[in-house]
């Protein structure tokens, strides 16, 4: 659900919706008094200020709070008033449920799939918890391209951090650019990454060379879905992701737990 507020909160603040549109949804599903509670919602849309997407986040998650099939209902009204087109989809994938399901509450919350795409127990961090809730959030939604955009920043984050946390300062190009300001790409993590597994072998087993391609695999099947106008990714592909994923995030937690 917090994938999907997140994206659709992003989406409808570059539309040229306004407070009329959310009032009218508002009220169709009964939650206009928790709109009429957010702070400055009505004041951000009349002028478009600046925190006018951390209003309308806020307000889905009170409504989802109360009843996850109303806020869905309310961000499926507002996605029918939008002007959308074929770039939509790509660049917020976890709508597609709103396109997906049709209006009236008793079926705009429906998980597709029971199990989870990344389980593992006691997540360490802060980040990593709530990123991988995400995933699984997603992933039992059908929201296919969206599991496997946000399992690729999983797998990419924890190799920064397990290459800044054994190498530091001292080798920090190895995934980070200091002169750009921003990290290495995922590619250029893997090769570094592959190329030093002889400092990690000790602190997890299965980690070699078929490891580096298993992850370098999912990352081009991942950049391939991101880019997709058509998302076709039939259950025994998301299947073999999910395999795939699984036990990468395993053997990269635990060389981030043992170090």
């Amino acid at each position: 659900m917090e994938a999907l507020i997140g994206q659709f909160s992003r989406f409808a603040v570059s539309t040229d919706l306004d407070t009329n549109d959310w009032v009218m949804a508002a009220t169709e599903f009964g939650v206009n008094e928790t709109l009429k509670d957010i702070d400055r919602f009505h004041a951000s849309w009349n002028h478009r200020d600046n925190d006018q997407q951390a209003n309308t986040t806020q307000f889905l998650r009170e409504v989802a709070e109360e009843d996850e099939e109303k806020a869905v209902g309310v961000m499926k009204r507002i996605y029918t008033l939008a002007d959308t087109d074929s770039d939509t989809l790509e660049k917020y994938p976890a709508l597609e449920i709103l396109e997906n399901q049709d209006p009236g509450t008793g079926v705009l919350h429906t998980a597709f799939r029971s199990e989870q795409f990344i389980d593992i127990d006691n997540v360490p961090g802060t980040f990593y918890p709530d990123l991988v809730d995400d995933i699984n959030q997603c992933y039992s939604l059908g929201v296919n391209d969206a599991t496997l955009v946000l399992t690729r920043k999983l797998l990419e984050n924890l190799i920064i951090d397990i290459l800044r946390k054994e190498y530091g300062k001292q080798e920090i190009d190895l995934y980070y650019l200091p002169d750009n300001r921003r990290f290495q790409n995922f590619s250029t993590l893997l090769s570094n990454f592959e190329k030093n597994l002889g400092d990690f072998e000790h602190l997890s087993s299965g980690l070699d060379s078929d490891f580096i391609d298993e992850l370098d695999s999912f990352r081009q099947d991942a950049n391939a879905e991101a880019h997709s106008i058509e998302t076709s990714i039939t259950e025994e592909e998301m299947d073999n992701y999910r395999e795939q994923a699984q036990h990468s995030a395993q053997v990269l937690f635990r060389i981030q737990e043992n170090m």
